[in-house]
């Protein structure tokens, strides 16, 4: 009788599979055959799509460093969020799932429970400081997913516009024709813009 894969192993071939196809195309079908498994068998482990990809973002989730050394509440928000995208750049697809999926698993909680301790004495509203670490978050996800894109299709063109670019759209057509659209994925990029969100925090601060 064949020995039938642990929880381990269906979550590390869970992230195989995550980094060969699109998250879209992930299915529980494909990932018990991978494993050599019945559907049926690999549903005894998670009862769903949505609680395995929960355990997934559960355990990633534990793994981002929270910075307890930092003493202002723009460096712990500053560097947390460095530590947030390194973890995403270890899993495939991890900041779609993140986006993608409510936050449900413990870790996911905790994760965002810290963000709103370290904003918890900054003096805006509650509801403020909610939509904060949300626009927060948000941001290093969707730099990530960018950063993914742009090295998956680093040269997209322009295939559907009609007229040159230079004529429709010459501002945009100067970045176009330089190096900052592929910068948009450098760590230069994400970290000035998690220096503009915490610019305007602090702005916010002044106007209150």
């Amino acid at each position: 009788m064949a020995t039938q894969p642990t929880k381990d192993k269906i979550i590390s071939s869970s992230w195989e599979l995550l980094e060969e196809l699109p998250l879209t195309e992930f299915s529980m079908r494909k990932l018990a055959s991978r494993l050599g498994m019945t559907v049926s068998s690999l549903y005894y482990h998670f009862s769903s799509k949505e609680a395995l990809f929960a355990e997934l973002i559960d355990k990633a989730s534990l793994e981002i460093i929270f910075p307890a050394n930092e003493e202002t509440w723009q460096d712990r928000l500053f560097v947390y969020g460095k530590n947030i995208y390194a973890v995403l750049e270890s899993y495939p697809n991890l900041a779609q799932l993140m986006m993608d999926y409510p936050p449900e698993s413990e870790n996911y909680l905790r994760l965002f429970d810290k963000l709103l301790m370290i904003v918890d004495d900054i003096k805006l509203s509650d509801d403020h400081k909610f939509y904060t670490i949300n626009l927060f978050l948000n941001f290093i996800y969707t730099s990530k997913i960018d950063s993914d894109r742009l090295v998956e299709q680093p040269e997209k063109p322009l295939s559907t516009v009609k007229i040159p670019l230079v004529q429709l759209a010459p501002f945009l057509d100067k970045y176009w024709r330089t190096e900052s659209l592929t910068s948009l994925g450098s760590s230069e990029s994400f970290e000035f813009g998690l220096q503009l969100i915490i610019s305007g925090i602090e702005k916010m601060l002044k106007i209150n």
